[in-house]
């Protein structure tokens, strides 16, 4: 699915009317205090570009060295039915540049186009934006970084004129800015008035013109007033020609030869990631989707830094199974078993079952597990399953063995969609749909991922489900005998804006201030172009029992007052303290080429920094992401895409927990909400059944507690709401295993039978 409709348009029908008048051009000299101007530009000229520039600058250009066209030779467009002439519009023309290391930025060079006929005096303005949401082609025009002007005497015989900063602007984290300009509509009065533009060169790097590449189109131009009661910014178009624009700059330091994160080489994965130990030796393991959605594949962790494929050993390709899966010990016998969730309308849905010898058999019919439905053929009469992105295991009624949720998504040729399947397991193998009954939704919606937690805390598990198409978040919150739907209560349905909410893709639970309740991060796709009402990323406090409020602030430009970016596509966020600092850091993946991975450090008050420079998560296009400290080096790693070890210096211990159901809870401990305290903090994490977009963190928790040099006291909740209570003081840098009846057991290796 491409998300660029205007820049694909643009592509198809821009093209030269005619040749344009040909021009020789000294390109690119070195930049220094003698390219500011002249003595030649007379008394009457106002310029605010025009100081002085230090020597040394390291030009970015992009251009190939030859002014060939201007907007005004391209061809009219058709949009929305009505036919547009671009050079007559009001047009904001951006030239990008991409910023990779701590850079100070002194000023810019472009050549003019159009200039004959205005006076010497007359002010040529041109500006450095900040990105709006790094789609590659719309900058922020609301709010410039700086604005300048030079005047048309300053121009030398080819047009350059450049362009010193008041102040350098520093930039510290990777990121795009542009330089670019407003150029005017034509005046009806006078239609022949000079309006000067930037000139554009003659090639392309995409020898088919279709920007389908990130870095293959950086010249793009916006229309606002084209479409403007449609689109928040008007129409943004990718131009396949670069603007003959160059960006002066110091680079302050190199990029960082150590990061935090080190990509393991030699190890591909899919779009989706689910960590879980299935052959119960204390290391973790990880399924992953394999050429698009085909899969699972199954990894086995060797326990010395290595992963060895084991799909064929353990049987998976055999049964047939399509897509990704989660883990859950359905019937209690203390072997993890997968639920493979299909997106496909010909693939269903498998139970694979562990029989605990490191194979697994197919247990869906005999389960009762059925994905068929007819009322949505999406074309085709044999389209009769349900598209399941993703699902999670859930005791709901906290009878000790665990229940299902499954998602169900859309047709992407009609829009259609489907409804979420809801499996209550019945104890002795099998299971029964529910949907529809007991508080469950029946409704027909574009379900993306789904979440379950003891929200509020008051021992029954909820279930929070993201949807897309800017559809409202759906929120099932327990009662003990069944749930109730509150969504828009909780102020987790999303911000309603003009009768929509967001894309809402992946979703985490963390509690991100340490109060000691659960607060939550969705992570939204929102088009620059649908900035006005779409949902952007939220982190939602939760500041009462069941209540949630998003602490962004006022979106006024494109960083919210918590601390992230606006990013378009942003997809599967993913909380933990990878720094064993006490607090929650974040990393949220984006989809698509180009689409950098976001990393925030939490500061412990739900607010965050962004830190891309040292993150070294270099993955575009992520998808899915899970943690584990699969090394067992007492630091939480990462996978998406990639794996990812975590290499950074711990700025405090840590704790790492596994929880096991032996009285009345489900084996796996599946929901339980297990809170730490050492140091008089107590930090919540809980055992998940799966997470954004169909991925599953570690079963195993991870807790960093600072400074601290002990563990005072666990407390474990389970679902239903009974709770054990492992009095301290534990030893800190190490793994304990809880069991329900009371007892405990430390060390990397599960205690024996």
């Amino acid at each position: 699915m491409r998300i660029f409709s205007h820049g694909l348009l643009a592509l198809a029908l821009l093209a030269c009317d005619s040749d344009p008048e040909p021009m020789d051009a000294a390109m690119s000299p070195d930049a220094g205090p003698e390219d500011a101007g002249t003595d030649d530009a007379g008394p009457m000229c106002a310029a605010t570009g025009a100081g002085a520039l230090p020597s040394g600058l390291t030009t970015l250009t992009d251009h190939d060295g030859a002014p060939t066209l201007t907007i005004d030779m391209l061809r009219p467009l058709t949009i929305a039915g009505t036919e547009i002439t671009v050079g007559e519009e009001v047009v904001y023309e951006q030239a990008r540049f991409e910023i990779d290391r701590p850079t100070r930025i002194h000023g810019f060079r472009v050549q003019w186009q159009g200039t004959a006929g205005l006076p010497p005096d007359a002010l040529l303005e041109a500006g450095l934006y900040p990105d709006f949401g790094h789609n590659g082609f719309d900058m922020w025009s609301a709010d410039p970084i700086w604005t300048g002007t030079r005047c048309v005497a300053e121009l030398d015989a080819d047009g350059w004129a450049t362009y010193a900063l008041d102040e350098p602007v520093a930039i510290d984290q990777p990121g795009l800015v542009y330089v670019g300009h407003r150029r005017p509509a034509v005046d009806p009065g006078n239609p022949d008035a000079p309006r000067p533009t930037f000139w554009l060169d003659s090639s392309t790097d995409d020898a088919e013109g279709s920007c389908d590449d990130f870095d293959a189109c950086r010249g793009s131009i916006n229309m606002p007033m084209i479409q403007r009661g449609q689109f928040y910014n008007g129409t943004s178009l990718q131009l396949p020609w670069d603007y003959v624009v160059e960006l002066l700059v110091e680079p302050v330091s190199d990029p960082p030869t150590t990061t935090h994160f080190a990509e393991v080489p030699d190890l591909t994965l899919g779009n989706r990631v689910s960590f879980g130990d299935y052959d119960n030796d204390g290391w973790d393991d990880f399924t992953t989707t394999q050429n698009g959605n085909m899969g699972p594949r199954l990894y086995r962790n060797m326990g010395d830094g290595t992963f060895t494929d084991v799909s064929e050993a353990a049987g998976i390709p055999a049964l047939g199974a399509n897509g990704n899966g989660v883990w859950g010990d359905y019937d209690n016998d203390g072997c993890l078993d997968l639920f493979v969730f299909a997106e496909s309308m010909t693939a269903d849905d498998r139970l694979l079952h562990n029989e605990c010898d490191g194979t697994f058999t197919d247990a869906t019919a005999a389960a009762g597990i059925v994905d068929m439905q007819d009322y949505e053929t999406c074309g085709d009469p044999g389209n009769i399953r349900s598209p399941s992105p993703a699902a999670a295991w859930v005791d709901i009624d906290a009878d000790g063995y665990l229940d299902l949720y499954v998602t169900n998504f859309i047709c992407w040729g009609s829009g259609a969609t489907y409804v979420d399947t809801v499996f209550m397991n019945q104890g002795d193998g099998t299971f029964g749909e529910v949907t529809g009954s007991d508080g469950w939704g029946s409704e027909q919606a574009a379900s993306r991922c789904v979440n379950p937690i003891d929200a509020d805390g008051d021992g029954d598990m909820d279930v929070l489900v993201g949807r897309y198409r800017l559809q409202r978040n759906a929120y099932y919150e327990g009662t003990g005998t069944g749930v109730v739907e509150r969504a828009e209560e909780a102020g987790l349905a999303g911000e309603e804006l003009r009768s929509y909410f967001g894309h809402t893709i992946g979703i985490a639970w963390g509690d991100l201030d340490n109060d000691g309740d659960f607060d939550s991060v969705h992570a939204n796709l929102a088009h620059p172009r649908f900035f006005g009402f779409s949902d952007k990323t939220q982190i939602l406090m939760q500041t009462a029992p069941g209540v949630f409020e998003d602490n962004a602030g006022d979106w006024a430009d494109t960083v919210s007052d918590n601390g992230l970016r606006f990013q378009e596509t942003h997809s599967v966020p993913a909380l933990a303290d990878f720094d064993a600092d006490g607090n929650l850091d974040l990393v949220i993946s984006c989809v698509y080429d180009g689409r950098p991975t976001d990393f925030y450090w939490g500061n412990g008050d739900g607010t965050f920094r962004l830190d891309v420079l040292n993150a070294g998560l270099t993955e575009e296009n992520g998808w899915g992401v899970a943690t584990s400290d699969w090394d067992h080096d007492g630091d939480l790693d990462l996978a998406m895409r990639s794996l990812f070890s975590n290499e950074m210096a711990s700025t405090g211990h840590w704790l790492n927990v596994r929880v096991v159901g032996n009285v009345s809870a489900n084996r796996a401990a599946i929901g339980a909400t297990v809170a730490v305290t050492a140091g008089g903090i107590t930090r919540l994490r809980y055992v998940n059944g799966g997470t954004g977009q169909g991925c599953q963190d570690s079963l195993y928790l991870h807790y960093g507690v600072g400074t601290a040099t002990s563990v005072d006291s666990i407390e474990v909740t389970f679902p239903g709401g009974s709770s054990v209570t492992y009095s301290g003081p534990f030893d800190v840098d190490q793994r304990l295993w809880l069991m329900e009846d009371g007892s405990v057991h430390a060390g990397w290796a599960p205690p024996a039978p």
